[in-house]
């Protein structure tokens, strides 16, 4: 008939299945939480922090540089090897011109001289920075042993 108005010929998707697109996703999500915790991984500077267990979680921000001395000697400012005391500076006064609210991380391996702390907390004092913080790690809880072994 030609008032006939059949609709399911000429139907179009009503719906879409988004069940495989966020599967995709998921899957996706996953490999680059893998893949970037890999990369800072790699590209730290393996340093063993002495042990607190006062320590608190500090989270890492852009109102941060990251002073690291291993024990070595080797300092490093915001994981670029830096040996002279006035390019150490010029970085921390750089950092410092862009952001007035700047706090200081140093990190330094349990086995480094403490001198060396000591240098990195006045070089950033004498920058002008005003907060800063040093580095640790919660102790390795020991495995209890049975009295009678």
């Amino acid at each position: 008939m030609a008032g006939d108005t059949n609709l399911d010929e000429d139907d179009g998707i009503n719906n879409i299945n988004v069940t495989p697109l966020v599967d995709v996703m998921l899957v996706l999500l996953i490999i680059f939480m893998v893949t970037t915790t890999k990369i800072q991984e790699s590209e730290a500077m393996a340093v063993d922090k002495p042990d607190a267990n006062t320590g608190q979680k500090l989270e890492t921000n852009k109102h941060q540089i990251l002073l690291v001395c291993a024990k070595d000697g080797t300092i490093t400012v915001d994981l670029k090897p830096i040996s002279d005391d006035a390019v150490i500076k010029a970085a921390i006064t750089a950092k410092l011109a862009e952001d007035r609210d700047l706090q200081g991380i140093i990190k330094c391996d349990e086995e480094a001289n403490v001198g060396s702390m000591v240098h990195l907390i006045d070089l950033l004092r004498e920058a002008g920075v005003k907060k800063y913080a040093i580095a640790t790690e919660k102790p390795k809880s020991k495995p209890q042993t049975s009295p009678g072994t």
